[in-house]
């Protein structure tokens, strides 16, 4: 089968921009935990980005589902112009001081919807791509997965350059969701230009649920990649932002520059997957991420441009891998629903990630508490990828 194009450019736009949703939500948590959680702290920082993730895993299993019934570009446009509205509608809520309680309410409603269709994109595109991709995957997968951060550099340049303003407080937040709106036209050019992979057309029509045999295991390798994410690198904004009082425009700029580094350390890890294979880039990539992080929340504030590029280096080596080596774990029939369930049920722990470090900050320093809990993450992984099998050789996809 040909590589598809623009299923693949489809399915990548589409991550990236739902990346971007998520990404706003991060970048801003400091700022929406005081807007909306005023007297909670670290906690209330901590919480758009936890509703925003809880909610992925059934979001996941649902459009997985439907993508594995229906087709994989019909779900895609559902969950593109899902996302695009639930971020839309945040950029106009009122706040606690205009509202009271009733605004929290309502960001933790619009947060849990936004997590169903991120959660669904997963299903969707990840499976869209993967299927189009006939050779070398890994390094498609490193693209794919560096969608993330992709997304992640739009909305904190945004950020960056708003904050500098006088009206961000009152204002200049609103804008950074309201652009996640845009997304909502690559609906229409998927309709038009994506087609069905050759591979799902031909699937065996066999019930989805007897093909999720290996979702315990990959469900394994993804908690703990994600824990240590959620450890690591997504919960920098709260802690340069809440924890070492760096201001917007700093803090900003520094994870600009750990994303982009991080977009080239997939890219590197995908292309070396396909030549070492995905486990050992994978375990390999852990165990380096397990020591820069250790390393970076120790030492980061010496010099903080140097450890935090150190840091967005390593600790993106291990996820690389994540698109392709699901959709080589699952055959077609059930391909969607595996990787969906796989990738987002591991935020039902992962997603938590911040409240377990606020938590452990009442017995440990904050830097101790979140190196402690990105190295459970490391370990978990680790744990999860020798159990299961090398999956390399699989150059076309099982039906």
């Amino acid at each position: 089968m040909p590589f598809e194009r623009f299923n693949f450019v489809g399915a990548y736009f589409s991550w990236l921009m739902d990346s971007y949703d998520l990404g706003a939500v991060v970048i801003t948590s400091a700022i929406l935990g005081k807007l909306f959680f005023p007297s909670l702290g670290l906690l209330g920082a901590a919480i758009p980005i936890v509703f925003t993730v809880v909610s992925r895993p059934l979001g996941g299993f649902l459009f997985g589902l439907l993508a594995d019934k229906r087709g994989r570009r019909y779900a895609l446009i559902f969950t593109v112009l899902g996302y695009s509205a639930s971020i839309g509608l945040t950029g106009v809520l009122p706040t606690y001081a205009q509202i009271g309680v009733g605004a929290a309410i309502l960001l933790s409603v619009l947060r849990l919807t936004q997590g169903l269709f991120i959660g669904g994109d997963v299903s969707s595109s990840f499976t869209l791509a993967m299927e189009s991709a006939t050779s070398h995957r890994g390094f498609f997968s490193g693209l794919m997965q560096s969608g993330t951060l992709a997304g992640f550099v739009i909305a904190d340049t945004l950020f960056t350059v708003l904050s500098s303003q006088p009206w961000f407080p009152s204002f200049g937040w609103r804008v950074v969701f309201l652009v996640g709106v845009i997304p909502a036209a690559l609906a229409i050019l998927i309709r038009a230009k994506a087609v069905e992979p050759k591979i799902f057309l031909d699937r065996e029509k066999k019930s989805i649920y007897s093909g999720l045999r290996p979702l315990l295991q990959t469900l394994m390798v993804m908690v703990g990649f994600w824990l240590m994410i959620y450890a690591g690198p997504q919960y920098l904004s709260i802690y340069f932002g809440h924890v070492l009082s760096y201001r917007p425009q700093v803090y900003g700029t520094l994870l600009i520059y750990m994303n982009l580094i991080g977009i080239a350390a997939m890219l590197l890890a995908g292309e070396l997957a396909d030549l070492m294979g995905r486990r050992l880039i994978a375990i390999t990539g852990l165990v380096i991420a397990g020591i820069v992080g250790a390393i970076f929340y120790q030492r980061v504030t010496d010099s903080p441009l140097f450890y935090t590029l150190m840091f967005g280096f390593g600790v993106n080596i291990p996820s690389a891998i994540s698109p392709a080596y699901l959709a080589e774990r699952f055959k077609t029939f059930s391909r969607a629903t595996g990787v969906g369930s796989a990738y987002n049920g591991a935020f039902v722990v992962s997603g938590f990630a911040p409240i377990m470090i606020s938590a452990l900050s009442g017995l440990l320093p904050v830097s101790e508490a979140a190196t402690s809990v990105l190295l459970i993450g490391v370990a978990i992984a680790v744990v999860g990828l020798i159990a299961g099998p090398e999956t390399l050789r699989v150059s076309e996809l099982r039906n």
